[in-house]
């Protein structure tokens, strides 16, 4: 497994579209990312809640979806 110059797993080896692929091949073991994320210190008490609306989910306060009317297909040859 290839480290940076500190000896931590470089930022590649950490991207997770890349993980995978380093760790099927061998070059990354599964255990150095899981010492590495144990490692990690706890922020949790330092994170803050967000809402955030989402419309896609609920209609929300955007209202009722409004499907526009389906051309009957005349002038189209």
């Amino acid at each position: 497994m290839t480290v940076g110059e500190n000896g931590k797993l470089t930022e590649l080896e950490l991207d997770l579209r890349v993980r995978e692929r380093l760790m099927s091949s061998g070059t990354l073991k599964a255990e150095t990312v899981e010492a590495y994320l144990a490692g990690l210190p706890d922020m949790a008490s330092h994170a803050e809640s967000m809402g955030v609306d989402q419309p896609a989910l609920s209609h929300g306060s955007y209202g009722s979806r409004h499907e526009p009317a389906l051309d009957d297909g005349e002038g189209f040859e």
